[in-house]
């Protein structure tokens, strides 16, 4: 599961110190899961509710309520009587779909501080699709609000993988869409033989770039950068894209996502590096969290 570093002008816990909790996300998700799938195969995971809760049962009630204390954070235990998964698939994502909702938590908030979040993310199925299908090493910037000379711009994704950045548009478009790239302001999109421009989806890219660009020169820091134009199950018509650009669809993205899943890269101190440098210029808008949120 990629971990959500940056959602629009949220305050992020990553913020603070993101070669902290990078590591420490990835140590509580396998805990929680060996955890919870010990517990299922034992038959444990729901208890009746007046019933004690032992180590190792009742774990699928544990979902991720933050603790907090000046040493750590656990997952807290909070009751909620989700369906009895039928195979160790649909508990995988019962634990993903549960897990999303810390994420945002850790997305938005410090220990300090909060940003009032739109709970709607939740059911978001494009930040589904990066999260909860790229591995725990990639580092994801969701449609963040950014500064470059004096203006606020809104991007689109940002990927940060151990071997390099993808800058990514995506576009939402039907099955089976044939895409027909072209050099002007415009592309055309052919869905079900009715053909209609959509803007240049190169030049949202080009922002993008020029903002992770001058990030990476302005502090000297060098680490490899693609641009990405995502469409998964769509047709793109035979052509060559620009320079350090990719047009994934329906044929390429089998194999694009292979190649991220199977990467066996550690997290790297040149990768968060990277994303510290481009959260350090992201907008953050937030307010002092309450002392009775402080202490829970």
């Amino acid at each position: 599961m990629a971990q959500l570093i940056k959602l629009q002008d949220y305050i992020s816990r990553y913020e603070s110190n993101i070669f902290h909790y990078t590591g420490e996300f990835i140590q509580m998700k396998k805990k929680n899961w060996e955890g919870l799938n010990k517990a299922w195969k034992n038959g444990g995971l729901y208890e009746e509710q007046e019933e004690a809760v032992s180590d190792e049962s009742g774990l699928l009630k544990r979902i991720w309520n933050r603790v907090r204390n000046r040493e750590e954070e656990v997952w807290e235990e909070q009751e909620v009587q989700p369906e009895i998964p039928a195979d160790e698939e649909e508990l995988k994502i019962q634990f993903l779909n549960q897990l999303l909702h810390f994420q945002l938590k850790w997305a938005s908030t410090t220990l300090q501080e909060k940003s009032f979040v739109d709970w709607g993310y939740e059911r978001d199925d494009l930040l589904k699709y990066y999260l909860q299908r790229f591995p725990d090493t990639f580092l994801l910037m969701y449609e963040p609000l950014v500064e470059m000379k004096r203006a606020v711009l809104e991007l689109d994704q940002i990927l940060i993988g151990p071997d390099r950045i993808d800058i990514i548009v995506h576009l939402d478009v039907e099955e089976g869409t044939i895409i027909h790239p072209e050099e002007g302001r415009s592309w055309i999109l052919e869905e079900s033989g009715v053909r209609r421009k959509i803007p240049n989806p190169i030049l949202r890219l080009h922002r993008s770039e020029t903002y992770v660009r001058s990030v990476l020169q302005t502090y000297n820091h060098t680490f490899p950068y693609r641009k990405i134009v995502l469409a998964p199950g769509a047709i793109f018509q035979e052509t060559v894209p620009p320079y350090s650009t990719e047009y994934i669809g329906k044929a390429e993205h089998e194999d694009w996502m292979n190649k991220k899943r199977m990467l066996k890269m550690p997290l790297k101190h040149s990768q968060l590096k990277a994303a510290q440098l481009l959260m350090k210029h992201a907008r953050v808008t937030s307010v002092k969290a309450p002392e009775w949120e402080e202490s829970e």
